[in-house]
């Protein structure tokens, strides 16, 4: 899929957050998703230990949710991971999988954040912008009073506002796991956002598969392509 070169990566921390500044004035909040007939999903892992990245970007095809594509890249960062700007340090290598896809995506859904504190600007924002892809930002919630207040139901949400904004949500896709954090990165609205993150998300998946979801990826691969025949169930099998 095509790529906008928007702004160098060798660069310092204040310039990072300059560019990141800069960007989100171009995010665009209305919802642009049209007919979704493939999704990507973008996670991305970081091993402290040796320095290295590892990012895993796999491509369903709606509405059978079938894998069709998949790819895993790792490789060690030159920079260790940033407060503030991390999705300088995650975006090359995610951007490097999504150029292996021979289809491109309708939607993009990145595990991080998109357009909330405390940057406004995360992994989901910066993908979208640079893919020019209607994206959003899924990541686990934790134990809190607020997710305790959340109906136990399937589907059940309500919006967390932000400088007198909805941009996310916090989000009940199965109990009882705990509930999800999503947050637009680029061209979609929150409540397209949520219907997605329930369409990828089956209720029939049991929940130890689920909770794979929400789990680091492996280390250590390199980058592969997955069979296409290898359906959704599978895929979140293997991502434990």
């Amino acid at each position: 899929m095509k790529i906008h070169q928007l702004h160098p990566w060798q660069v310092t921390q204040p310039q990072a957050e300059a560019i990141q500044k800069y960007l989100r004035e171009w995010i665009v909040t209305d919802n642009q998703v049209r007919t979704v007939r493939f999704i990507a999903r973008a996670q991305f892992a970081y091993n402290q230990h040796n320095g290295c990245g590892s990012a895993k970007v796999s491509l369903l095809s709606l509405p059978e949710l079938k894998m069709v594509e998949q790819y895993v890249l790792s490789e060690k960062l030159s920079d260790p991971l940033a407060p503030n700007v991390f999705s300088f340090c995650k975006a090359p290598l995610i951007v490097k999988a999504l150029q292996q896809l021979q289809r491109t995506p309708d939607l993009i859904i990145c595990d991080g954040r998109g357009l909330i504190p405390p940057t406004r600007f995360g992994i989901a924002s910066h993908i979208g912008l640079l893919t020019n892809t209607p994206t959003f930002g899924i990541r686990s919630a934790p134990h809190s009073e607020l997710s305790q207040r959340l109906g136990k139901k399937r589907g059940s949400w309500f919006p967390l506002k932000t400088d007198d904004l909805y941009h996310s949500a916090l989000l009940r896709v199965c109990n009882p796991l705990p509930p999800v954090y999503i947050s637009i990165g680029h061209r979609i609205d929150l409540k397209t956002a949520l219907k997605y993150t329930l369409l990828c998300i089956p209720e029939s998946i049991d929940n130890t598969r689920l909770s794979a979801l929400y789990c680091p990826q492996p280390f250590g691969l390199v980058l592969t392509k997955q069979s296409p025949e290898t359906d959704a169930t599978t895929a979140i099998q293997q991502s434990a």
